[in-house]
């Protein structure tokens, strides 16, 4: 007497052993039905033929025919009980109790009355109302019988769906503990590649070189400021850990001690053009993760061009997403770099860009797919990266 519960659970292969009678009873819950109820009142006619026919030597037609009609009238009169008792299960406790036992006291009565009319149509007894007793409490156990085996169904049903509820509460809580295993570990991967292209020989060569040429030209002002700069940037590269959110004010602070190394390099070659709007100054970020796309920007754009280029670094709200821009003039030959395809409006790809990858994958691992990372063409004829993250996964 299977039946559909409350609210239907989905399988989980953790725990397709576990559930596979019940899931299969769910999604067969009326067939299982009949094929319960059918069995359960054949089964009532063999015992009663045992305990009555052979038992009282009546093997007559009449009798045996009294009791294969009186187990399908049985069959049909519980029918009903089906509807009423998914009807109650929503019921509170006791009023569903009270209800279950009036439904079985009035329908085991209109079964009692029907099989005593059948047994004195199909027989020559007669004089039995009298004992009409004898054939309603039997009635009544034979229905007790058929509700108490429902409810141990439908209990049975609810057990598997909170047992796969709480497998899937555990399946959710190991993916998350994994999830986020998996973004410190590649924020430690990101950590050392990012350090590598960061602090590599040739930055700090060219910074170093910038500074004796400062000392030498008797500014030396200007290359204490310079090494000051450098101090505090390599300061922030090693001491912050990507795996913690920044303000974006803190990030855009990094960027322009960066930016102003590089200025010292580029002189009037570089134009830097810093856009934060202060709504946003406060949203959390990965930390030092537009770094890599500045360093590409400078790398693409400002060193592969004589004359120069222009950077510009955005930060606003748009919409329900703080949109992160990182744009540039792009080279003098209008080459192609790492990371993006031929079509400027396709995402980078995400097997080329060692910076772009990073960034991708970063974001991935503390934003699942609540992200969108993208680049076009820029306003200033060169590249154009933008970010886009949920407000609700960065605020402070």
């Amino acid at each position: 007497m299977s039946d559909t519960p409350v609210a239907e659970t989905p399988d989980y292969p953790i725990s397709r052993k576990t559930s596979s009678v019940a899931g299969v009873m769910q999604r067969n819950s009326t067939l299982f039905f009949w094929l319960f109820n059918t069995g359960g009142w054949l089964g009532f006619a063999v015992v009663s033929f045992v305990s009555l026919n052979l038992w009282y030597n009546q093997p007559e037609v009449e009798y045996v025919a009294h009791n294969i009609l009186q187990s399908f009238l049985g069959m049909l009169v519980c029918w009903p009980m089906r509807g009423i008792y998914r009807a109650l299960w929503k019921t509170q406790l006791v009023l569903r109790l009270v209800l279950t036992v009036v439904v079985v006291l009035l329908l085991s009565l209109i079964w009692a009355a029907l099989r005593l009319v059948l047994f004195l149509v199909l027989t020559d007894e007669t004089g039995l109302w009298a004992d009409f007793g004898g054939w309603y409490f039997p009635s009544i156990f034979i229905f007790f019988c058929w509700t108490a085996l429902y409810y141990g169904v439908k209990f049975y049903q609810l057990f598997e769906e909170e047992h796969q509820r709480l497998v899937r509460v555990e399946s959710e809580q190991r993916e998350s503990a994994l999830a986020l295993l998996r973004a410190e570990s590649q924020a430690r991967d990101a950590q050392l590649k990012m350090l590598r292209y960061q602090i590599n020989p040739h930055f700090l060569f060219n910074t170093l070189n910038a500074v004796n040429s400062l000392i030498a030209a008797q500014h030396p002002a200007q290359a204490s400021e310079m090494v000051l700069h450098l101090s505090r940037f390599l300061r922030y590269s090693l001491e912050n850990d990507l795996a913690q959110q920044v303000p974006l004010k803190s990030e855009i602070e990094m960027l322009r001690l960066y930016l102003d190394i590089e200025k010292v390099r580029f002189a009037e070659r570089l134009t830097v053009c810093i856009d934060l709007q202060e709504e946003v100054a406060d949203f959390l970020i990965p930390s030092l993760l537009l770094q890599p796309l500045v360093e590409n920007a400078i790398k693409y754009a400002v060193a592969a061009s004589e004359r120069g280029g222009d950077i510009l670094i955005q930060a606003r709200r748009d919409g329900d997403n703080v949109l992160l821009v990182v744009a540039d003039s792009g080279s003098d030959d209008g080459s192609s770099r790492p990371g993006f395809s031929a079509n400027p409006t396709a995402k980078p790809a995400a097997g080329t860009g060692t910076g772009l990858r990073n960034i991708r994958e970063r974001l991935a691992a503390l934003y699942a797919d609540q992200f969108s990372l993208t680049h076009a063409n820029s306003s200033f004829g060169g590249y154009q990266v933008e970010i886009r993250i949920p407000v609700g996964e960065g605020s402070q």
